[in-house]
């Protein structure tokens, strides 16, 4: 009866240890589907929309986007979870790239017309333009208290005072350009030149192209710079390129292949990628950490050009052009913020503690029932006590002495 009560013991302990073990694999294992939450720009649902750029500010939780249909500036409320469209700026024209001045209160957009307009982010109006004399400006950036503006096919690069709307230099390049960065690390501005296959490092006090860095192959179109480490990641044709300003080395993901805008946010180290479909889904791809990695990316129906960061609700924001879903849309991508070294450590193994925790007593209690030292045993028959009856001595047969 012992070994059997063992060996059912056992049974149940192994059945229990293998369903804990199930549910903590299974607890690990997250769902593979994104959800996307919509925000509608009224008015726009009847037919297909043209967006380009998007632009956040963080602390005001104001979301920006580049909307060509409505010829200006959609302004979305993000201090919620959900975005709500809070009002439409209207542009002379149609806008392309969006740069963000928190320090001056300011939105810059480049537009198809050729001009920069120049938004007062408290007002939500226009407060001036700059005339470039170029066709068109396409994407731009803002750093150090100046604004740099791509104009697209006329291969030049615009650096303008952020304070006094003045063209401060011009830089030909002589092929077409398209994403400007600012890197504060060296001063230097890059853009990306997907004729020559490459990089050029202009310098924007005077305008010189310092060097032409080429790319072997990438053929870009989106960048975007970590200062810190001093690496760009940029969109190719097809893949996303990791390439270190300093060293020249560069590594290639074949990932997100033919992105367009590429986002950077500093507060988290992503970097976001967004490659813009059709006729399939848009994916949204996330690159980070030192070495910079690909992290991850989602398939979304609709998608636009660009992506932003939401650091606080850690939501990623694109664009949505679709008839009936034309505004913005969110969704999560898991790692998105960065987890913290002790946090690393106690995710990976926190389950294996926790089952060693659980299967040693269970063990230890399973060995000792097992063992037969400590079965309980049937306790051993005594002897019946026999009472032993003692002789007396005869004294009626007692020897008498001889006469």
């Amino acid at each position: 009866m012992g070994r059997r009560r063992g060996a059912t013991q056992r049974t149940v302990a192994a059945g229990f240890l293998a369903g804990l073990a199930g549910a903590l694999l299974l607890a690990g294992c997250g769902s593979t589907g994104v959800q996307t939450t919509h925000s509608a720009v009224p008015g726009l649902s009847a037919k297909p929309a043209s967006f380009d750029d998007l632009e956040i500010d963080q602390a005001a939780h104001r979301l920006y986007a580049a909307d060509r249909t409505d010829t200006g500036v959609d302004v979305f409320d993000i201090s919620g979870p959900a975005a709500k469209f809070v009002k439409t700026i209207t542009l002379p024209e149609a806008p392309n790239g969006l740069a963000l001045a928190p320090d001056l209160s300011r939105l810059f957009a480049g537009t198809a017309g050729g001009a920069v307009e120049v938004v007062d982010t408290v007002t939500g109006k226009v407060a001036a333009e700059v005339k470039t004399g170029a066709q068109e400006v396409d994407l731009i950036d803002y750093g150090a208290g100046r604004l740099f503006a791509a104009t697209g096919s006329e291969g030049t690069l615009l650096t303008i005072d952020g304070r006094t709307n003045k063209i401060v230099s011009t830089a030909k390049i002589g092929k077409p350009v398209e994403q400007p960065r600012y890197d504060p690390a060296d001063g230097m501005v890059y853009v990306s030149v997907p004729e020559l296959d490459a990089l050029a490092q202009v310098d924007p006090t005077t305008g010189t192209v310092k060097r032409t860095i080429k790319l072997g192959g990438c053929i870009p179109t989106g960048l975007a710079i970590k200062p810190s480490s001093h690496v760009a990641v940029l969109a190719c044709r097809a893949s996303v390129m990791a390439f270190d300003l300093n060293s020249g080395k560069s590594q290639t993901f074949d990932r997100v292949a033919d992105g367009d805008v590429v986002h950077y946010y500093a507060s988290v180290d992503r970097f976001f990628v967004t490659s813009p479909h059709e006729s399939v889904p848009t994916v949204v791809g996330m690159f980070g950490g030192d070495p910079v990695a690909y992290l991850t990316s989602a398939n979304v129906d609709g998608g636009g050009n660009a992506a932003a960061y939401d650091a606080t609700h850690d939501l990623v924001y694109t664009t949505d052009p679709r008839q009936g879903h034309v505004g913005v849309m969110s969704l999560r991508l898991d790692g998105s913020r960065p987890v913290p070294f002790w946090q690393s450590l106690l995710t990976t193994f926190g389950p294996f503690v926790v089952l060693a925790a659980l299967i040693v007593p269970l063990w230890w209690v399973i060995g000792r029932s097992a063992d037969p030292v400590n079965r309980n045993q049937r306790a051993p028959r005594t002897a019946p006590t026999v009472a032993l009856a003692t002789a007396a001595p005869d004294n009626d047969h007692r020897t008498s002495p001889t006469g």
